[in-house]
């Protein structure tokens, strides 16, 4: 990295207190530039097109982290026990001040698609679109039911939703990233046909919510 900037290595630790603020500052510039990739694509779509958006949310997520592979490893496993899937979604809004900046980006990224998820909720109880579902979601503990509604509302929707929906949305977000993330590093099994895979996981995930896309 020093020699990147034409630096000695020592020289880097004049504007850093130690290698975990460089490390930080890093990663948030890492995040910042998948951001930035990440709605490039989906404004190309007009912002109404809530599903054709999130659709290119994942298509971004996909390609940068396949063409950044080293630096994607550095944003999910750094700062050592402390992402976003830790964080307590009330302590969250509370106090945002106490997050650390790396799993404020990583929240920032994945809200860029939750909330286009809401936008469309919300059309689709207004009219504005034609309803959606029904959801359908199995039977629950009220201590998962609490999670997803405390926790995976704040830090991937960005915003509350029927529980339904924030159950059926977050386990596709689960799906895209463990797919994005075997891709990543060698390990999805599917390997001559990958695009086909991803296109038919994406159809898969929209018609859980009952929409045919």
């Amino acid at each position: 990295m020093a020699r990147e900037v034409g630096v000695t290595p020592a020289a880097l630790y004049r504007y850093f207190d130690n290698l975990d603020a460089l490390l930080i500052a890093t990663c948030c510039d890492l995040y910042d530039e998948l951001i930035a990739e990440t709605r490039k694509a989906m404004d190309a779509s007009p912002p109404d097109a809530h599903l054709e958006r999130m659709k290119s949310w994942i298509w971004a997520f996909r390609a940068w982290a396949v063409g950044n592979r080293r630096e994607f490893e550095l944003m999910i496993s750094y700062p050592e026990a402390n992402s976003a899937m830790s964080i307590n979604g009330v302590r969250l809004e509370q106090s945002p001040e106490n997050v650390d900046p790396v799993t404020l980006k990583s929240l920032e990224h994945s809200q860029l698609c939750g909330r286009e998820m809401a936008a469309f909720y919300r059309k689709t109880e207004n009219g504005e679109l034609p309803p959606a579902g029904p959801v359908e979601m199995p039977e629950i503990s009220e201590g998962l039911q609490s999670e997803l509604m405390d926790k995976c509302s704040a830090f991937i929707v960005g915003e509350p939703l029927p529980l339904s929906w924030i159950f059926t949305f977050t386990s596709a977000w689960v799906r895209v990233f463990g797919l994005v993330v075997m891709e990543a590093f060698g390990s999805l099994p599917v390997q001559d046909n990958v695009d086909e895979f991803y296109k038919t996981q994406i159809l898969a995930m929209i018609r859980e919510f009952g929409i045919d896309g």
